[in-house]
C-alpha cells in the first residue's frame, strides 16, 4: 500500500512490521495518551447482558476470561504462542513476547474506563455516534482489556 500511496492506515499484524525509521508513523494510542492524558481502549472481552440469562447461574464470566487471560501469559504458553506466530507474521519470537508483555496493558480499570468513556463523548460530539453509550461493568477488576 505505501509504495503506491502517500499515506495509509495500517493496524493489526501488518502494523507490527513498519519500519517506523523509513515512514512518519502515528500510534493511534500514543495520540490518544499524548491527547487526552488516558489510556486508549483497543478491545475487551463483553458479553450481553441477554446471553448472561440463559447461561448456568454457577458460571463466573469474569473470573473465566481472567483466567484464560492468565493461562495465555503464563511463560511457557507466551513461548508457544511466539513460537507460533512469529514465523506467520515474520517477526522474532522475543518480538512477540515484548509485544504481548509490554505493548498491551490487560485490565479494563477505572483509568480506562474513563479514557472510554471520553472516546464515546469525542465519537458522539463529532456525530460518530448517535449518543455515547454507558458503560456497565460489574466488576472491573476482574475484567480483561486489550
Amino acid at each position: 500500500m505505501l509504495k503506491g500511496h502517500d499515506a495509509g492506515l495500517v493496524i493489526g499484524d501488518p502494523a507490527l512490521k513498519v519500519d517506523r525509521s523509513r515512514f512518519l508513523c502515528y500510534d493511534l494510542a500514543e495520540e490518544w495518551i499524548r491527547l487526552t492524558g488516558k489510556p486508549f481502549v483497543f478491545a475487551f472481552w463483553a458479553v450481553r447482558q441477554a446471553a448472561l440469562t440463559i447461561a448456568p447461574p454457577a458460571l463466573d464470566l469474569s473470573t473465566t476470561f481472567q483466567e484464560s487471560r492468565d493461562h495465555g501469559l503464563q511463560t511457557d504458553n507466551l513461548q508457544r504462542i511466539a513460537g507460533e506466530w512469529a514465523p506467520r507474521l515474520g517477526l522474532r519470537e522475543a518480538d512477540v513476547i515484548t509485544y504481548l508483555t509490554e505493548n498491551i496493558y490487560y485490565d479494563l480499570d477505572t483509568a480506562c474506563l474513563d479514557g472510554l468513556q471520553l472516546f464515546y463523548r469525542y465519537a458522539e460530539e463529532i456525530g460518530a455516534l448517535a449518543a455515547a453509550p454507558s458503560l456497565r461493568f460489574p466488576d472491573v477488576a476482574k475484567t480483561a482489556a486489550i
